[in-house]
C-alpha cells in the first residue's frame, strides 16, 4: 500500500471539491452573462420597435391617409359614373313603361266614358 494514500484521497476530494465549486460558480456567472445580454438585446429590440411604430404612425397619418381619401373618392366618382350611365340606359325603357301604361289608362278611360253615354 502506499504510505499516504489517505492524505492523497483527502487532497484528491478536497481539488474536486474546489473545481466543482468553480465551475458551479463559473456556470452561474456564464447565466447570469447571458440573461444580461438577452435583456439587453430585448430593451433594445422594444426600443426599436417602438421607433419604428412611430415612425409607420407618422406614414400613416400623413401620407397613407391622404392617398386613401383620394382613393376614396375615386371610387365614389366611378360609382357615380356607372350610376349616370345605368340611369342614362334605362332611360328609355322607363320612357316605354310609361307610355305603355298611359296607353292602358287612356283605354281604360275610354271604356268608362263609353260605359257612361250609353
Amino acid at each position: 500500500m502506499e504510505p499516504n494514500l489517505d492524505l492523497i484521497i483527502l487532497a484528491l476530494l478536497h481539488g474536486s471539491f474546489i473545481a466543482g465549486f468553480l465551475l458551479l460558480v463559473t456556470s452561474v456567472m456564464l447565466t447570469a452573462l447571458l440573461l444580461a445580454f438577452s435583456l439587453g438585446l430585448v430593451s433594445i429590440l422594444i426600443n426599436d420597435l417602438c421607433y419604428i411604430s412611430l415612425l409607420f404612425s407618422f406614414y400613416f397619418e400623413t401620407i397613407l391617409k391622404h392617398n386613401l381619401e383620394l382613393g376614396f373618392v375615386l371610387i365614389v366618382c366611378k360609382l357615380l359614373h356607372h350610376a349616370v350611365r345605368i340611369i342614362l340606359a334605362s332611360k328609355p325603357f322607363l320612357e316605354r313603361k310609361i307610355s305603355q301604361l298611359k296607353a292602358k289608362a287612356r283605354h281604360v278611360t275610354n271604356l268608362i266614358d263609353g260605359l257612361r253615354l250609353s
